[in-house]
């Protein structure tokens, strides 16, 4: 790169809404939403100062002028000294605060400032050459049965690294693939990945728009065939692979690699894999949106609560942080919020599948499924795409226990029996609606089931629908719902719990579930 390029890009115009995350030292700065997230407390900058901050960390370490701070800060208008001083000022408070550990800002006398991040020698002359691509992680470190690569950048500290110039239009494809995630449907899945597909193919070198196609190849799993989720992985591998060459530590790489990651039976290291991941990316919203639906899945209804909350903080437009927010609410019995949170985000994504059926579960086996089964007769609100047989398959349980007939009580139990040979998310059901009734003989029958493969297998469909179990994994958030009462009273579920390797997950984490009152059993 030659001066008078370097020039231009040090002067180019800071819209801080275009501006994505990035570290400086142990520090994360939002420029979006004017966000400063220190080790021991977090603040939010005046738009202007933001916009300094951003300009500085762009330099690398090179000395800005006046100018160049005027140009890329104000648009070139005419600024009194007094105007950037004050900027400069405040942003020397916030060095000195929440700042510390990420940054130092020095005035170069009568030249400008310059910004260095953290264990960056001041001496060090900065390059005018982009940085050569790091090397993707290696692949001895991938996670055993080849589900996601180790993220080999998480444990280093960020920075910011010379962002190629990126054209218009890959941008405008880049945020429309970004929109078309939000659903989590699998139309607009396809239309996210074609999206970022043009926007890499018009910019090779476009890291978030590679991380992003990850993420969109991550989430297609859900409707993918078994047989072919193999390949679909892979692309999403090497995508995340792509991304981290072009800038280590990109972040949404690094939440697709983590949620690539199978948790189930292995929920100890999966943890730690999150915990690193979120050293590196704070309250990054896809890491903390899988981090709560881990612990939801180990009985720790309680604490998966602020971390699903974080996600939709981070990512108020993605359907399913908000669909684990509503279910971690109900685990932890704060069914109020569990109702607000699905009114919310039903009236957002008015038919959305996986909405209406958990708002259907939180009627039923919170003791109002008279008023679930008004939400099921309102037929122009019920979901899109859906068969009327598993409809009324959830609507045969809320009538079973809105003080049904012997014959409505057993006829919604055997019908849920017979389901969950058809499907992982048939027997999840059928363990809910087998305990709440109290046939727990055939509540365990299934647990063994659906989660060692004794007795029958329900197969890797999760419903009729078009949905799939992703690489194995099953969902044992199940066993800890409200529903599951009698089951966690029951003395073979201690053993389940060992078998499953809950029980050593517990006692090696220190942690245990919500509802101790037989872990003296284990």
């Amino acid at each position: 790169m030659d001066a008078m390029t370097q020039r231009d890009d040090r002067n180019a115009a800071i819209v801080l809404a275009h501006e994505r995350p990035f570290r400086l030292g142990a520090v994360e700065i939002r420029p979006a939403t004017r966000e400063v997230i220190g080790v021991r407390e977090r603040t939010t900058l005046e738009p202007r100062v933001m916009q300094v901050l951003v300009a500085l960390a762009r330099a690398e370490g090179a000395i800005l002028t006046r100018d160049d701070l005027t140009d890329s800060c104000w648009g070139g208008r005419i600024v009194g000294e007094d105007a950037l001083s004050r900027v400069i000022s405040k942003l020397r408070r916030a060095t000195d605060g929440v700042g510390r550990d990420g940054w130092t800002l020095e005035t170069i006398t009568k030249v400008g400032y310059r910004l260095l991040p953290a264990g960056q020698d001041p001496d060090a002359v900065p390059s005018l050459q982009t940085p050569s691509p790091a090397a993707g992680p290696d692949r001895r470190l991938l996670w055993a049965g080849g589900a996601a690569a180790a993220i080999a950048a998480l444990a280093g500290g960020g920075y910011w690294l010379a962002r190629p110039r990126v054209p218009r239009e890959a941008r405008l494809l880049y945020q429309k693939g970004l929109e078309a995630l939000k659903p989590g449907l699998p139309e607009s899945n396809e239309q996210a990945q074609g999206f970022l597909r043009e926007a890499v193919a018009r910019a090779p070198d476009y890291a978030d728009a590679w991380g992003a196609l990850a993420l969109a190849y991550q989430g297609a799993l859900l409707f993918t065939e078994p047989g072919r989720q193999a390949g679909v992985t892979a692309k999403a591998e090497a995508a995340a692979r792509r991304a981290l060459e072009l800038r280590p530590n990109e972040p949404q790489a690094t939440a697709a690699l983590a949620l690539l990651v199978n948790p189930y039976r292995n929920w100890l290291a999966a943890e730690a894999l999150y915990q690193r991941a979120l050293m590196s990316h704070a309250k990054d919203a896809d890491v903390e949106f899988i981090y709560a639906r881990l612990l939801m899945g180990v009985g720790r209804l309680r604490d998966s609560v602020p971390r699903a909350q974080a996600g939709v903080d981070g990512d108020e437009f993605a359907v399913w942080h908000h669909h684990t927010l509503a279910f971690s609410l109900w685990g932890a019995g704060r069914i109020d919020e569990a109702d607000l949170a699905l009114s919310k985000a039903l009236a957002r994504w008015p038919r959305h599948y996986a909405l209406w059926f958990l708002q259907i579960a939180v009627l039923t086996y919170s003791g109002r499924p008279g008023a679930a089964l008004a939400v099921g007769a309102d037929i122009a609100n019920r979901p899109i795409n859906i068969p009327d047989a598993d409809i009324e398959l959830s609507l045969m349980a809320a009538r079973a226990l809105q003080i049904g007939s012997p014959a409505d009580v057993k006829a919604a139990g055997d019908a849920h029996l017979a389901a969950a040979r058809r499907g992982a998310g048939y027997a999840e059901n059928a363990i809910n609606l087998l305990s709440a009734l109290g046939r727990l003989d055939e509540a365990f029958d299934v647990a063994r089931a659906l989660y060692l493969r004794q007795g029958f297998n329900p197969g890797e469909s999760r419903f009729a629908s078009g949905r799939f179990v992703v690489g194995g994994r099953r969902q044992t958030h199940i066993l800890f719902m409200p529903p599951g009462r009698l089951m966690r009273a029951d003395p073979r579920f201690p053993a389940l719990m060992a078998d499953l390797g809950l029980a050593d997950y517990w006692r090696r984490s220190g942690h245990p579930p919500d509802d101790p009152a037989w872990m003296p059993r284990l």
